[in-house]
């Protein structure tokens, strides 16, 4: 009896191990190689990194590609490690605190408030494969609000596509990281010239 209740519990344990779900890889969103521009005077204010908004894409950890015209597929064992609006958030917070350019830079959701809120759009984010090759998009609308005068300061769409050098998620990421450095700077300069 003590030998068929333990083949049991070994087949039950076999079978639990079997239908769990598989490991999946976990990438981040990094921008080491932006090269951001320290200002040389530091505004007596602060600012608002909002929360990043998006047109679909980028909302949860789902790691996605396109090999058809309105086809979206999904990779099975690689995901984000966070969703990506929320990793380009800190990306950009990360960026304006580099730049010295505020006397604060704070991030969604907060009580507290800045002179001036950067409201970002995940436009577009994808990769692509065509006839052996691949490549990401990604689209970014950023808009600088001036929260005393409740009046948009400016509203620019920053993109950018960047060749993937290995045909897999891992080498979708790495060509994710290069627009987003690459991006980056142009989004922060914008940022800190016009507040």
């Amino acid at each position: 009896m003590k030998m068929k209740l333990t083949g049991l519990m070994a087949a039950m344990l076999v079978m639990a191990g079997c239908s769990s779900a598989p490991y999946k890889t976990q990438y981040t969103l990094a921008t080491e190689g932006a090269n951001i521009v320290e200002t040389a005077h530091q505004k007596p204010y602060g600012i608002v990194v909002g929360d990043v908004k998006s047109f679909g894409m980028g909302n949860n950890v789902d790691m996605t590609y396109s090999r058809d015209a309105n086809t979206v597929e999904v990779y099975t064992k690689s995901a984000w490690v966070e969703p990506p609006v929320q990793q380009i958030q800190v990306a950009i917070a990360n960026g304006l605190m580099a730049s010295n350019a505020y006397r604060d830079v704070v991030v969604s959701p907060t009580s507290l408030t800045g002179a001036y809120k950067v409201d970002t759009t995940i436009q577009k984010m994808q990769q692509y494969f065509d006839n052996g090759h691949s490549y990401v998009e990604l689209s970014l609308m950023v808009r600088l609000l001036n929260n005393s005068q409740q009046k948009l300061v400016f509203s620019k769409k920053y993109s950018i596509k960047e060749p993937v050098e290995s045909l897999n998620a891992e080498g979708g990421v790495a060509a994710y990281n290069r627009a987003l450095a690459r991006l980056l700077p142009e989004i922060i300069r914008d940022i800190t010239t016009q507040s």
